[in-house]
């Protein structure tokens, strides 16, 4: 295609220069006149970058904010790769990723200059601070679909390296434009749309959203940083569209009860995804968004969104993530590559019109993640009687405990039932006599402390016996990254050879 994402937040910009497109919670306002004249003068700061060994990369360390957005539109209109990085990570791990995608600029903000001075030092990388970059106050209008810049790469995201060095999966411009078409298509994405962001713009899927926004006509709210009382704020008041993980579900929820539970009129549409939640939760945020299509939406980095459900009350199931969306094949594989029929476990695939275009700079992961023309996701699902899929586990989070398969979702899903738990992970740990323990990580409910007994007794009357934990440890937080999802390797590390 000749249109890339940036111009088609152009021809925007030309359409309705005055239209308000970017507002940043206590800072910055941009009409979209305005946000243009910025991805011009980002453009022209990075659009100078030396060629590495994977090509022009630019890695853009920025905190939340109008910049951190249009940091991408400015890659595209510039020619140049987007690598976005991770604010939250040390300098060593934001050198991996300068380091692996060979990105010789870093554009960055004063928040994160010393880290990136001492990155860039390392890896002959030049730094641009986002500050000294002036707007200028008028731009010549652009022209639009001259090249075709389709199969170019776009943007890099490196996965979130839950085992050993994350991988960039790499995503073309003709790629990543055509799933933000088939994100506005699925979630009823409109020009009318106040779409809150809440979550890391250097996490794809929000930036993505918030540029589908940006296609559309809509206005974006940038959150800096997340806080539950000014989100229950913001859709209580204005904001209309937003996507949460259930870690944000939860607090937002927290508040709103604690305020009584009044009324959420703004909101009108919710998804959820990013880590499973419990029914519950589900059950709260359609009580609490009354006016808004609570969603759920599963995929992941490098096979993109995949299913799609609108939640209702009649037909709620837990682990359910709807059915497979527009331009997806889904299906569920037994090891030995065989489709799974209807209630067997096997590992989601899908081949899909968007899904990325491979690791950067390494074929052999490029090619493991694909089996029989699908990319393969590394989750357990299990599709039902009326087409809609559950995922179940990671293949790798799965436990075998004395030969028989136990499902850590099913697990947590039961232990997120019990009065006094407001999360839980389950883990497997080595056991000389079972294989692997099943083994819970709760974190109490209001101050509460469950007797370890007692939840056990709770689960041993929901669950069979070899899914019932053997071991339950109490935790003050569960350890997350970015997008919410429970790390538990490092669980695991901080539980083994730990006696219980």
């Amino acid at each position: 295609m000749h249109l890339t994402i940036a111009e088609s937040v152009a021809a925007r910009a030309l359409a309705h220069p005055d239209r308000p497109a970017i507002e940043v919670l206590g800072g910055t306002t941009l009409t979209y006149g305005q946000a243009w004249r910025r991805v011009v003068a980002l453009a022209d700061a990075v659009g100078a970058v030396e060629p590495g060994p994977q090509g022009r990369m630019v890695a853009v360390l920025l905190g939340n904010g109008a910049d951190a957005l249009l940091a991408y539109l400015a890659c595209q209109w510039a020619g140049v790769t987007a690598v976005p990085v991770n604010t939250r990570l040390a300098a060593p791990e934001v050198g991996f990723i300068v380091g692996d995608s060979g990105a010789r600029l870093i554009l960055t903000d004063r928040t994160y200059a010393e880290v990136a001075a001492t990155v860039a030092a390392e890896h002959r990388a030049r730094v641009v601070l986002a500050e000294d970059i002036a707007t200028p106050a008028a731009v010549s209008p652009p022209v639009l679909a001259v090249q075709d810049r389709g199969a170019m790469p776009c943007v890099v995201g490196y996965t979130s390296g839950t085992t050993g060095f994350p991988k960039g999966a790499l995503y073309s411009n003709d790629h990543y434009l055509t799933a933000l078409m088939r994100w506005g298509w699925e979630f009823g994405l409109t020009g009318d749309h106040l779409m809150l962001v809440p979550g890391p713009l250097f996490h794809l899927s929000y930036a993505g959203l918030s540029m589908a926004a940006l296609c559309i006509g809509a206005r974006v709210r940038i959150m800096p940083a997340f806080d539950p009382a000014a989100a229950l704020d913001e859709l209580t008041g204005s904001c209309t569209f937003a996507f949460l993980v259930p870690s944000m579900t939860g607090m937002i929820a927290q508040e709103w009860q604690r305020r009584g539970e009044p009324a959420v009129p703004a909101m009108r549409f919710m998804i959820s995804s990013g880590a499973p939640g419990p029914l519950s939760l589900t059950q709260t945020a359609m009580r609490m968004f009354g006016n808004a299509k609570v969603c759920e939406a599963y995929g992941w980095t490098e096979g993109g969104w995949v299913t799609f459900e609108v939640k209702r009350p009649e037909t709620l199931l837990a682990h359910s993530v709807g059915w497979p969306t527009f331009g997806n094949e889904v299906g569920v594989f037994a090891d030995d590559g065989r489709p799974c029929a209807v209630g067997e476990a096997g590992e989601v695939g899908v081949k899909s019109v968007t899904h990325f275009d491979g690791y950067l700079g390494r074929p052999e992961a490029t090619q493991a993640a694909w089996r029989n023309g699908y990319v393969m996701s590394g989750d357990i699902g299990i599709w039902q009687a009326d087409g809609r899929l559950c995922i179940v586990d990671r293949k790798k989070d799965m436990i075998i405990s004395g030969g028989e398969n136990v499902y850590t979702a099913e697990v947590e899903r039961v232990l997120h039932e019990h009065p006094g738990v407001l999360e839980a992970a389950v883990v497997g740990l080595p056991d000389a006599r079972w294989g692997e323990q099943v083994t819970a990580v709760i974190v109490a409910r209001n101050g509460a402390k469950p007797d370890p007994a007692g939840v056990q007794a709770f689960c041993r009357e929901r669950l069979a016996g070899y899914k019932v934990p053997r071991r339950i440890e109490l935790v003050a937080e569960l350890p997350r990254n970015p997008m919410g999802k429970v790390q538990k390797f490092r669980i695991v590390e901080s539980l083994s050879g730990r006696d219980p």
